[in-house]
């Protein structure tokens, strides 16, 4: 430092943390049943007191023999090193390119009360990782003390570890997974506007939580003993089941609620919900579920298992959907009907009125034969009131009249965002997991910029053929002489790529190779070899207990990279290393010529300079990434041929007509490319960074996360084929009325224009609160469902489906399928005045039973909805 030595402080400090080490290292009599660790937890939390019998009397004390030590730990601080082993370490732990301002202390978790530490026991709660969890926050208690006692001191502490970053990963996860449940609230509003009736959010409340519940339940026990569930899969089984749950409530209390105006009974209104709505729920929880399902033939758990919660959560919403909200409703049928004040009363209720039988509380409302609910009848809509077309209607019928211009446009606006989609990238880094604003995330970034470009680095493990040969300076030798040609071999492989990247020996550190040279012949720094003062100080010992496992039969070397891992050179190095481990001669190439990620990273066994080294396997976690990632993305293709053979088989069979599949998939696509279009532009391109917003700026790699849009492409086909299929239902049911295409398109829109807008600002509430999140992969997920859903709600159900059925005869929109003869004259008088809303002959007999019931043995309809004006 040029304004002073700072090497006492920085030693106070080594020593600090030491202190604060020591009570991990004291002797304590371990759990008798440590191996199985299962009523170990329960006895954790007495650990280091007196141990009490069954019986109550006090057992008696451990014998010495019985005491270990709590932990294990590693502590490599260059004050504690000689002289001798500092000349090694000074160029490692004080890197020369930040001029030694930049130190490190590493420090080396082996292991609590026998068991091994791995990365995400901390964020598990497993119980020997309890003083993990605990030197770690005196850690940062420390360093909190400092700043406070010392705020003038130049000297900074950051800690990092990888419990540490992944705790940090669930912390982001949950945060978004809270975000969804605040954005319920506004989603409720809005909810409540289209409903007019607070009392029946009570209906969607339930369905929600019973979907997310049963969902979890079956979840579980598919986590603990079928597959491994991401960190991810949490939040999108609740966003996907909040948002199906509410589109689902949202169209079936609408339709209910729609025939209460027209003044059907409770029973009759249900019973018509669910013919027409349930058709649209059940189609489309199909559609959306089976979306999700042909996901799991990816070859990453973390997105199976994120598309196995997805489509559970999807068939949990249909099921709750179609049963609890119709057993409620008949349950209470007077409590969820009464709507004076928006329900915002004591009707019904035990501290209010009652209306019972054909009584009323108020002038002008009747009895409609069930429950003794009543209606106002001042609210019943008549048909020869004058009503005044929706924007949603003069929307689509404008669009007809310029369906060929129209159709142009749509595709002409497409263009810039296909042409963005071609510079698509992606990365495969850990940093889009991590949440921006945290300070872990912060020391993560700092410590691979300075220390480890390629952190996490790669890492060939040996397995050794027993541990006398490990021991051996043959062995060493010869391992060290294999790790020498694999570098040469990687920069000839390189090369013949068209990389400029020399790898060096020096890029090799392990237990036989350190600085490119074998330690079996020396550590020499010039003419001086320090191998003898590493052995005698224990140093070679320390760092044999860090690498290799307790029966010294298996080592681990670790493999950098001088570039970043997930760049393009990066990758194409990693290829490199994982084509150029030596491979004996019987192993032969599968079928095709192509090897897989376990058999290329995998080799049986090796020979190096007639001496037998063992079994090598080269892991990591940027190798599994780019595995996962090119390995899916490659299969993306399929999945998509599939997904839209699903949406053509179930639309074709459930409409029975050809070209509303091939219509469905054409918006489809057109919505991928402009979402897909606009990502890009976004968080790789920057169009939007200027804004300053964080969650619409590019993230690391100046590229999308490879998940995202894996993960996105299942719930936006679901969410398009959604409206999509609530629209369809509606115009089928109108042409099958007698009207024509073009009309039958604008009255949908006109009388479900609006539930879909409601139910696309829903679902924008819902994804939107991702963008509120500080985990850019949550970011950019948000994003593209966002844009999808106002896509789907606001342009393909209001212009583009309007158009391309404008575009086609009307007879060649609905083909095969043939529209039902018109009533006669017997079946008009048989039905009477109130057959059911826009669903004439062709709907289902239930509904001619109800009216049938409702109009009594006279077919004449009660004089109470004879004064409506006599809808049919």
């Amino acid at each position: 430092n040029p304004e002073g030595d700072l090497t006492a402080e920085t030693e106070s400090i080594s020593l600090d943390l030491k202190k604060r080490v020591q009570p991990y290292l004291e002797l304590v009599e371990w759990p008798a049943d440590v191996a199985s660790g299962q009523q170990a937890g329960e006895a954790s939390a007495e650990r280091g007191g007196t141990s009490v019998r069954a019986s109550g009397v006090p057992a008696p004390p451990p014998s010495p023999a019985q005491l270990k030590p709590k932990c294990e730990f590693n502590f490599y601080s260059f004050f504690d090193m000689p002289f001798e082993v500092q000349m090694v370490a000074h160029s490692f732990l004080f890197p020369s390119n930040f001029g030694g301002q930049e130190g490190m202390i590493a420090v080396h978790l082996v292991s609590c009360y026998g068991h091994a530490i791995y990365k995400e026991c901390v964020y598990k709660h497993e119980w020997f990782c309890e003083p993990v969890a605990e030197l770690l926050e005196s850690w940062a208690g420390y360093r909190e003390w400092r700043m406070e006692e010392f705020p003038e001191s130049p000297v900074d502490l950051t800690f990092v570890s990888y419990p540490v970053v992944y705790e940090d990963i669930i912390m982001g996860i949950e945060w978004g997974m809270a975000l969804s449940t605040v954005a319920t609230i506004l989603a409720f509003i809005v909810l409540a506007i289209m409903l007019r009736n607070i009392r029946q959010l009570g209906l969607v409340a339930c369905n929600i939580l019973t979907g997310i519940g049963t969902t979890l339940l079956i979840m579980y026990p598919v986590s603990y003993y079928v597959m491994d569930v991401n960190v991810c899969a949490p939040a999108m089984l609740v966003a996907v089941a909040l948002a199906m749950s509410i589109d689902y409530s949202l169209f079936l209390l609408t339709r209910f609620n729609e025939e209460r105006l027209d003044g059907r009974s409770i029973t009759q209104s249900l019973e018509i919900a669910l013919a027409t709505q349930g058709h649209t729920i059940v189609v489309s929880g199909a559609t959306l579920a089976l979306c999700f399902t042909s996901m799991l033939v990816l070859p990453t758990s973390t997105i199976t298992s994120m598309a196995a919660g997805a489509a559970t959560a999807v068939l949990q919403s249909v099921l709750v959907s179609l049963s609890l909200t119709p057993a409620l409703l008949l349950t209470m049928p007077r409590f969820y009907t009464a709507d004076r004040m928006l329900g915002l009363t004591l009707d019904d209720t035990p501290l209010g009125t009652y209306r019972r039988g054909g009584s009323s509380n108020r002038a002008g409302s009747v009895a409609l034969l069930d429950g003794g609910a009543t209606i106002d009848q001042s609210v019943l809509r008549s048909p020869s009131q004058p009503k005044q077309e929706s924007l949603w209607a003069r929307l689509g019928r404008g669009s007809q009249r310029r369906a060929p211009a129209m159709a142009v446009l749509l595709l002409a606006a497409a263009v810039p965002f296909a042409a963005a989609l071609t510079r698509f990238s992606y990365v495969e880094d850990l940093t889009p997991l991590m949440q921006t604003t945290h300070p872990t995330t912060k020391a993560f970034l700092k410590i691979r910029d300075v220390y480890l470009p390629d952190l996490p680095p790669l890492q060939l493990l040996i397995v050794a053929p027993s541990q006398s040969a490990m021991a051996s300076r043959e062995w060493s030798l010869a391992t060290c002489h294999m790790l020498q040609d694999l570098a040469t071999k990687v920069t000839d492989r390189m090369h013949e790529e068209g990389h400029d990247y020399t790898m060096t020996t020096a890029d090799f550190n392990g237990l036989m190779i350190f600085r490119g040279g074998c330690l079996a012949d020396g550590l020499k720094f010039g003419v001086i070899d320090v191998m003898p003062a590493v052995h005698m100080y224990g140093m070679y010992d320390m760092v044999a207990d860090l690498l290799s496992n307790r029966n010294q039969t298996a080592t681990q070397v670790y493999v950098h990279c001088q570039v970043d891992l997930f760049s393009e050179v990066g990758e194409a190095w990693m290829r490199a290393v994982r084509a150029s481990l030596p491979r004996p001669e019987v192993i032969r190439q599968p079928l095709g010529g192509h090897q897989d990620a376990d058999s290329a990273n995998y080799v049986p066994y090796g020979r190096w300079d007639d001496v037998e080294i063992g079994a090598l396997h080269l892991y990591g976690m940027p190798l599994e990434q780019m595995d996962g990632a090119q390995y899916t993305l490659r299969r993306m293709p399929y999945v998509g041929l599939a997904i839209a053979a699903i949406v053509c088989i179930i639309l074709g069979g459930s409409f029975g007509t050809a070209l509303i599949p091939v219509r469905a998939v054409i918006c489809i696509a057109w919505m991928l490319v402009v979402t897909f279009g606009a990502s890009v532009m976004v968080y790789q391109l920057g169009y939007l960074e200027g804004l300053g917003i964080q969650a619409l700026s590019p993230s690391s790699g100046q590229a999308l996360f490879w998940i995202s849009p894996s993960v996105a492409v299942a719930v936006l086909v679901g969410l398009g084929l959604d409206y999509d299929i609530f629209l369809m239902d509606s115009v089928m049911e109108h042409w099958q009325s007698g009207k024509d295409g073009k009309s039958a398109v604008v009255t949908s829109l006109d009388q479900a224009g609006t539930i879909i807008s409601a139910a696309g600002v829903i679902m924008f509430l819902a994804f939107g609160a991702l963008l509120a999140s500080t985990t850019p992969v949550l970011n950019q997920i948000g994003f593209m469902l966002c844009i999808g859903v106002l896509i789907d709600c606001f342009i393909t159900t209001k212009l583009t489906i309007p158009a391309l059925m404008a575009c086609v005869p009307d007879a060649a929109n609905f083909w095969p399928k043939k529209r039902p003869p018109p009533p006669t004259a017997g079946d008009i008088e048989e039905r009477g005045s109130v057959s059911a809303r826009g669903s004439v002959p062709c709907l289902r007999r239930s509904l001619t039973s109800s009216a049938r019931d409702l109009l009594g043995n006279s077919g004449t309809a009660p004089p109470s909805l004879r004064n409506t004006g006599g809808r049919s």
